[in-house]
């Protein structure tokens, strides 16, 4: 009987044993399952954070895009406006071109081959710059007017 004792025992203590470390190992898969699930929380958490921090990008980069846009068709309008502006002086250059001989300048050269004094060209460049001043004051004043005359007719186009 005595035998019988000590061999319930003995199983009794094994079968407590033995559900001690079940219980703590399931206490430990438990645990790391909770760490695991953390993680994934804190993983979806940041993904979560990252998707808005993108749509919140898109929409920025949308409406920067859109200004970028708009701005890029304004200066599209106001280039062709300042073409159109060009276009018009170049003519009216040409015309003043046609009105005014473009051999003002050339006639001191000729006198200058005429004469074979090229040895005097330092005076002879004062005297060319003379002519090419006077020549560029009257451009310039029939430029201002050609100018003026554009603004005032183009000032309500734009």
């Amino acid at each position: 009987m005595k035998l019988l004792f000590v061999l319930l025992v003995s199983c009794a203590w094994t079968l407590i044993g033995a559900q001690n470390y079940y219980q703590a190992l399931m206490d430990y898969l438990e645990n790391r399952l909770l760490a695991i699930e953390d993680r994934m929380q804190l993983w979806h958490d940041h993904a979560h954070q990252y998707h808005t921090e993108m749509l919140d990008f898109k929409k920025l980069t949308s409406e920067a895009m859109a200004g970028l846009r708009n701005d890029h068709s304004m200066i599209f309008k106001d280039l062709e406006g300042a073409s159109a502006r060009v276009n018009l002086v170049e003519r009216e250059l040409e015309y003043v071109e046609t009105q005014n001989s473009p051999r003002a300048c050339v006639k001191m050269a000729d006198k200058v081959i005429e004469q074979e004094a090229w040895g005097r060209q330092a005076r002879d460049e004062v005297e060319v710059e003379d002519d090419w001043e006077e020549l560029q004051s009257r451009v310039s004043g029939e430029l201002g007017e050609v100018f003026s005359y554009f603004s005032q007719t183009t000032s309500g186009d734009i």
